[in-house]
């Protein structure tokens, strides 16, 4: 194959035509996290429920009982919006496709390097975020664990 330049095309050349859709994906990844964090309920919702009707077991069930709900209807609210969303983009990659049929395998082995690099950084993240707590643990510093709880 070759690009616009005629010149010979290997299988890394579409890395620096990559870099904008890394950026692109990176951002919606963030905030695909956010809304998904929006969606769940957090634990120490759950906790705070335990600590704070503790001794009344009626108000505690029924804490438990509207969170049970409340958790039931954002999981359904999540599935139909993700299901929606996985259709329009089903829809905009079949028509992308047949538009342009030339430039899937640029597509796929982007996509493939994006969804690598991402689990890449995904890992070192949790890496640096362990040393970190690990470094907290053996120097005894409150302050480097804290800032190992922001990266979380």
């Amino acid at each position: 194959m070759y690009n616009v330049d005629k010149e010979k095309e290997n299988f890394f050349s579409f890395i620096p035509r990559s870099i904008e859709r890394l950026i692109y994906t990176t951002l919606v990844g963030i905030i695909v996290g956010i809304i998904t964090d929006f969606f769940f309920i957090e634990e120490i919702k759950i906790q705070g429920i335990f600590k704070r009707d503790k001794d009344d077991k009626k108000l505690l069930k029924n804490n438990i009982t509207n969170l049970f709900k409340d958790i039931k209807m954002r999981n359904i609210s999540f599935i139909i919006i993700v299901s929606i969303l996985l259709m329009i983009s089903a829809i905009y990659l079949l028509c992308f496709n047949y538009v342009y049929p030339y430039s899937q395998i640029e597509w796929i082995k982007s996509s493939i390097s994006i969804i690598i690099i991402m689990q890449v950084l995904s890992f070192l993240r949790c890496l640096f975020e362990t040393c970190l707590r690990f470094l907290s643990f053996i120097t005894k510093s409150e302050k480097i664990y804290k800032i190992a709880k922001l990266l979380d």
